[in-house]
């Protein structure tokens, strides 16, 4: 008889959920640098051992945290494979993408925003902590660049940009620092969502 370890699984899994919990609470009630990982197993009931061998270090939670809040749930679908994404890759104009990647954006920064604002303002004190920027950092100009060389191949693109010059202010307006200096000033979602929107016609996509 085959071994059945679903209850296994259905255990390292409730885990793994209490632990992120733990810490998402942990990081933005005390931020980075106060968080411990004895505090976070405490708070998750688990041993520092079980933290560290799920996870690795605090940072390594940090982006687990980070992932998990961007995507909404801990299901294993990449964030290009949600209704979000698709509905960028389904856009049938100019327009339609400049809607469809504002939506999407918003999404994105209202659910993965708070953690990114704890990260930004402790960066530069941590090695650790600044890897994990610079990891969030290239993950966003992946994203950017898939979505432009995606607009270059229909033919998208505003007169006379490149694909180079498009990824790098798609990159840009896309950073969670704009979004959170916007919220600073009183934006809504809304309002940022049609910035972004607005940003891509008149900037990176061709007009009709």
């Amino acid at each position: 008889m085959a071994y059945d370890n679903s209850s296994r699984a259905a255990a390292a899994r409730a885990t793994r959920t209490k632990v992120l919990a733990a810490a998402r609470d942990a990081f933005l009630t005390t931020g980075y640098t106060a968080t411990t990982i004895r505090a976070v197993a405490e708070a998750a009931g688990v041993s520092q051992e079980t933290v560290y061998k799920r996870f690795g270090n605090k940072a390594r939670l940090l982006k687990d945290v980070y992932d998990v809040a961007m995507a909404g749930d801990e299901e294993p679908i990449p964030v290009g494979d949600r209704p979000e994404a698709m509905a960028l890759r389904e856009a049938r104009t100019p327009a339609e993408a400049a809607a469809a990647y504002g939506r999407l954006a918003r999404a994105l920064t209202e659910r993965a925003g708070p953690v990114m604002r704890l990260v930004l303002s402790a960066r530069g004190g941590d090695p650790d902590l600044d890897a994990f920027v610079a990891t969030v950092d290239a993950e966003r100009l992946t994203g950017a660049t898939f979505a432009v060389r995606d607009w270059a191949g229909r033919g998208w693109l505003a007169p006379g940009l490149d694909v180079e010059r498009a990824r790098d202010q798609l990159w840009t307006l896309n950073s969670p620092a704009v979004w959170l200096l916007l919220g600073e000033r009183g934006w809504s979602g809304e309002d940022y969502e049609a910035w972004l929107a607005g940003a891509l016609r008149a900037l990176l996509l061709r007009a009709g």
